[in-house]
């Protein structure tokens, strides 16, 4: 049993066998988190939690890269300048394609109701006409003269 238990330590008895003592890995690393375990609480209970806890006042390289590498905080009139500067040609592109767009959109629509129009006046003077022919055809027929109704001019 004693041989059981010098296995698992790793320390060997002196029974015969001339090796060194072998160190166990998993029991060194145990013992020295046990140690530094022990030692911040310690620390803890002498000068309070956060004393332990914190490291030294200096800052590390790691902090001071991060410092760097934040950028300083711009006026925000200099924050939109930048803003506008970088946006205005793309939104002034978008505002003169959408303003030829619509251009085109009124040209054609303008065109299409001068169309219509044009062949309203058409259809009316053709109905006119139509209807001045066939009253003429039935004035003719009732054989009185004189001057047609609004024209001014003789009838036939």
């Amino acid at each position: 049993m004693t041989d059981n238990n010098a296995r698992e330590t790793g320390q060997r008895g002196d029974q015969g066998r001339n090796r060194p003592a072998e160190p166990d890995p998993i029991g060194s690393v145990l013992g020295l988190v046990d140690d530094v375990q022990r030692r911040l609480l310690s620390a803890g209970l002498k000068r309070g939690v956060g004393a332990a806890v914190s490291g030294s006042k200096e800052e590390d390289v790691w902090g001071e890269a991060i410092r760097l590498e934040a950028p300083e905080p711009r006026p925000a009139a200099e924050e939109v300048f930048d803003i506008v500067r970088k946006a205005a040609p793309e939104v002034a592109g978008h505002l003169g394609r959408a303003g030829l767009s619509l251009a085109d959109a009124v040209g054609r629509t303008w065109g299409v109701l001068e169309r219509s129009l044009e062949q309203a006046r058409e259809e009316g003077r053709a109905a006119r006409e139509a209807e001045e022919a066939e009253a003429r055809g039935h004035r003719t027929g009732s054989g009185s003269g004189g001057v047609r109704e609004g024209s001014g001019e003789p009838r036939a």
